[in-house]
């Protein structure tokens, strides 16, 4: 399988579908990006949720590459976003080893940088920019899913001043 793209902008209210089909090459991180970046054009997200998707999409993809298979095989990474006004869905799907990023300890952020324990950060990112997380494994493959309010700050800014 090749690496691929498609976006659906789908009726007026704004929906917009993503897919990426990736191998598991930290090079694949432009195409992440350059991806993430068009839907933002799309859905005409802030600069500060941009980054935020940006941020937990290369710490997904990144974990993924580099914890996620004990073999040097090619393997598939299949991800996905919807959206409409308000909501981000993503959706990332491995073959990897089984990892549940919920279950994941929280690394200890108040400990000094030379003693902490070397990583978890992360995922402690990816968790604090989302609204919800799940995770299963079916048929072999790591499920992700995420769910993140897009709302424009702005907006919400200005519509709590004019009431």
């Amino acid at each position: 399988m090749t690496n691929q793209l498609s976006i659906i902008t789908i009726g007026t209210m704004g929906k917009v579908k993503l897919s990426i089909k990736l191998k598991n090459q930290l090079a694949d991180l432009e195409k992440i990006k350059k991806a993430v970046s068009t839907m933002a054009t799309a859905i005409h997200c802030t600069q500060r949720k941009f980054q935020e998707i940006d941020l937990i999409l290369e710490e997904l993809f990144t974990n993924v590459v580099c914890h996620g298979f004990s073999d040097n095989k090619e393997h598939d990474i299949a991800i996905s976003l919807s959206c409409d006004d308000t909501e981000l869905m993503i959706r990332m799907e491995d073959d990897g080893k089984p990892f549940d990023l919920t279950a994941a300890p929280a690394p200890d952020t108040r400990c000094a940088i030379e003693k902490r324990c070397v990583g978890g950060l992360g995922i402690h990112f990816v968790k604090h920019f989302i609204d919800e997380c799940k995770y299963y494994r079916k048929k072999g493959k790591n499920i992700v899913v995420l769910r993140k309010q897009i709302t424009n700050d702005r907006q919400i800014n200005s519509d709590s001043e004019s009431k």
